[in-house]
This record gives C-alpha cells, structure tokens and sequence, in this order.
C-alpha cells in the first residue's frame, strides 16, 4: 500500500501560483453588470483546459490546502466554479476524478482464493461470467428523499450471487438519516478499524467489500472545513461516486437531478469506465425509483444512450416513495437482517407492521455465531415498516447492477438472481464474510503491532491509537475525512 503523494509537484502550489488561477475563474464567473447574467455560463470561454487542471491540482495538494492563510483563496475558487457552471462539466468531473484517484490511497484488488470455484458455470446463474471486475452502486446524495439504505443492502445482495464482486465506496449520512457507512457499523461490520493496507488480504476471502472514503482520500481532508464554511454544495458533495479508489468497470451510478445524468454519463466515458447506468428517479431520488418512471444513461463501451425505466421492467410492483422512507441506522440494520433470514420473501408483510417486530435470533441458526449475537444487540424493527416494500425496493437495485454487470441478459432475470440470492442466504454470508474477515484482519494487525512494540508505553499506545481514530470518524460528518491508520501509527514514529 503506497502513501498518496500530491498532484503534480506539491512544493510548487503555493497562494502566488494559485492568483492568477483564481483570477481567471473570477472572470469567467463575472457577470454582465446591465443584465446580471453570466458572460460566460459554462466558464470555457475564458478558462482553458490547462489551467483547470492546474486549479484542481492545487485543490488536490494537501500542502497547499491545508495552509489557513490559503482557505480565503480556496473559497474563492470553489464559489466561482460553482457560479461559472465549470462544477457540473463533464470535463471538470473527469479531471477532477483522475487528479483525485491519484491522491488517494491505492487499492489491490486480488484474485478470489476460491476463484475457480466461483467462476464455474453453475445452474443457479443465468448465464456464464462474462465480467470478473468489481461493481459498484452509489448514489450523490443530496436528494432530500431520505429513503432506506437501499445501495448498501443492494450491493450485499449483488455479492450473494455465484461469480460477483462488490466493491462500494460510500461515507457516513450527508442527507440522509442513515448514510451507507453508519448502516454497515450498525450490522457490526468494523469499517473505523480496518486500514486500507489491510484490504486487500480481506478481498481475497469477501465478494463485497465497503471502502469508507474518510479513511482513503487524505487529499479531501484539508477542504472539509472550507466546504463546512461555505454552507452550499461544491463540486465535491458529487465528486464521490467518480473516485472509488477500487476503479470499478461497471457501476450504478445515482444521481439527484436530470441535468446530472448526461454529464457524469459522460465523465465516466472520459474516465474510460466500460459499462455503466446512471440513473435518476423521476421524483429526485438518486436510486432508481420504486414509485415510477427513471431516467437512465446508459454507457456502453464509450457510446451513451437513454431511456426511461419503472418496476413493470424488472418484474416488480411499484410503491410510493414514503413506503420506503429510513429510520435509524441501528432499525434500519434490523430490517435488513430480517430481510436477509426470510426464505421466502414472499411472505413478507405488505402491510405496514402494526407493531414493533424483534428480529428473531432462531432465523440465525444456520449462520455465523457471531451474527447471531449481533442480532440480540439490535432494537426491534419499528412500527410502520413495509417490509414488502423495502424488499421490492432492493431488488429493483441489485437487478439493474447484475444486469450492468452482464451476470444476466433481462432486468427480469437479474431481479431473480437478486431474490435468490437474499432466499439462498447469500446475501447473509456476503455481509458476514466481509465483517468476520475485517476482523480477522484487524486482529492480525493489531496482533503484529503489539509483537513490534518495545514497552509497556508503546503497547498502550497501540491499543489507544485504534480507539482515538475510532472516535474521531465517529464525531466527524460527511465533510471529514482521515488518513489510513497506519501499522507504526503508535509505536514510538512520527509518520
């Protein structure tokens, strides 16, 4: 695992290389003093591709960045992106992406030790694996809707079937009651604890994997107050799902406006994914919607083309989007976990429950211990739930990726992939692979750490190092981010 190093020359961006940057975005974000309308509404004509990138490159080096006497200019810039439109380019996203993605920490994702295994045909699969890269499923946030963790759950459901590979990025709640990293501490999974270095050892056992972006994108971490501060969204609050350090080649992407979708449709062509959908729900919502028509772009090896999606497609009735709303992260774990032990999701109530339901520890039996004692810690799933609905709501999800994923020719026969997949209790183990091995990991690092100390002093100091980190992700928000906890963070170095 390589330490991120700066774009592009770090000791060169300094406030006077940056002046004449921000002079030139403040021009191109200047407007017509008699019509108060912009003189140039995308700001190209006075900004050329060079010197974007020399901005972004500034605002990816930490050095400058986090410098206070810097964050007046920083603010500057991120304003006039935002009112000369360059913060929702194509260009700007893929640029912004790449410098990004060569800051962050990298990711290996190695071979399955039981790859053979995983990639035989199988009768339970529709058709043969034709993609073995990872996946992804992410939305931009920000949409207001406040739905269940429908991305994270589709993502453990995708993982459940024979020869898929998840790798998600996704952060703690921006507008959401639950965000993607506070369902999955919820279920017991140990994403405060696990470094990026020890990754890769985890992707060898686990089909899904989570990548909790304030632990791999040190380079973000400066911005956060300077975004905090602003109070209104920049180019970062949708830059995420354009820098998961895993590189996917196929992905859902959701985003919250229509004018978004040909765009990042765009940036990700420009980034050369290979297959991709975007999608918007034609409420806002950045998932495909259970309720109603989506608009969707599809990239398909570099050519863009779009059309317009609802449940009939994928075999599944529709559901208003308040049948689906989320609760707590720890509730919401209790409603996934209920959903992952039902052998048939049949029977699950379309009806609002008319009470609070405790999950039941005896539908645990056939799975790890360790699940089943977490299922004990978790409260009762809370009244009002449509359990019937959030499930419809998941496959719609998981479908559209398996069918992204080539792991099935219709969205009809994805969506009976996906169902299988929660009936089978795949979707169960992929959740529980992947904790029981971050743990496992984490044990082993910490075991390593410990053997590596020389005193008393240095082996409190592992032990405390872990817990502060802990807490500090757990009291930062959606603008926070931290560098990976490294193996000599607490014995005796100044790295």
């Amino acid at each position: 695992m390589s330490k991120p190093t700066p774009a592009n020359g770090a000791s060169h961006h300094t406030a006077e290389t940056f002046r004449p940057l921000l002079k030139a975005l403040s021009l191109a974000a200047s407007v017509n003093a008699q019509s108060g309308e912009p003189n140039h509404p995308t700001g190209t004509s006075t900004i050329s591709h060079t010197q974007l990138e020399h901005i972004l490159q500034h605002l990816a080096d930490p050095n400058f960045t986090s410098s206070r006497e810097n964050h007046a200019q920083i603010g500057s810039a991120l304003t006039c992106l935002k009112f000369c439109r360059l913060d929702i380019q194509a260009e700007t996203f893929a640029l912004a992406a790449k410098i990004f993605l060569d800051c962050c920490l990298d990711v290996y994702v190695p071979p399955l030790d039981k790859e053979n295994e995983e990639y035989a045909p199988s009768a339970s699969t529709a058709k043969p694996v034709e993609y073995r890269g990872t996946l992804d499923l992410v939305g931009t946030g920000g949409d207001g809707k406040d739905t269940f963790n429908v991305s994270t759950t589709a993502a453990m459901v995708a993982a459940g079937v024979k020869g898929v590979r998840v790798c998600k990025h996704g952060a703690k709640a921006s507008s959401s009651t639950s965000g993607s990293a506070d369902l999955l501490m919820s279920l017991g999974i140990p994403l405060l604890s696990l470094p990026a270095s020890q990754l890769p050892s985890v992707l060898r056992k686990s089909k899904f994997s989570f990548l909790f972006a304030q632990l791999y994108h040190p380079a973000l971490a400066p911005l956060g107050p300077i975004r905090r501060s602003l109070g209104f969204p920049t180019i970062f609050n949708v830059l995420g799902p354009l820098i998961n350090p895993a590189k996917p080649e196929r992905c859902i992407l959701g985003v919250h406006s229509y004018y978004l979708g040909r765009i990042f449709a765009e940036a990700l062509a420009k980034r050369g994914t290979q297959r991709a959908w975007i999608v918007c729900g034609q409420e806002g919502l950045d998932e495909i919607s259970p309720a109603g028509k989506t608009d969707v772009w599809e990239l398909n090896n570099g050519q863009i083309s779009e059309f317009t999606v609802d449940p009939s497609d994928f075999g599944i009735p529709s559901h208003p989007l308040e049948h689906v709303g989320s609760y707590s992260a720890d509730e919401n774990a209790a409603i996934v976990l209920k959903m992952f032990s039902t052998k048939d999701v049949a029977t699950l109530p379309a009806e609002p429950l008319a009470q609070s339901v405790p999950v039941d520890p005896a539908a645990f039996l056939d799975f790890a211990p360790e699940t089943l004692v977490h299922v004990r810690s978790l409260p009762s799933i809370p009244r009002g739930v449509r359990l019937q609905a959030v499930k419809d709501y998941t496959l719609l999800q998981t479908a559209a990726l398996l069918y992204v994923g080539s792991y099935a020719d219709t969205l009809k026969q994805a969506t009976a992939l996906a169902k299988q997949s929660i009936e089978s209790g795949g979707a169960l183990r992929a959740m529980e692979t992947f904790r029981d091995e971050s743990n496992l990991s984490i044990a082993r690092n910490e075991l390593d750490q410990l053997e590596r100390a020389k005193s008393p002093q240095q082996k409190d100091a592992v032990k405390d190092a872990r817990k502060s980190i802990e807490e500090s992700v757990r009291n930062q928000d959606q603008y926070s981010y931290l560098p990976e906890i490294r193996q000599d963070a607490a014995v005796g170095t100044d790295d």
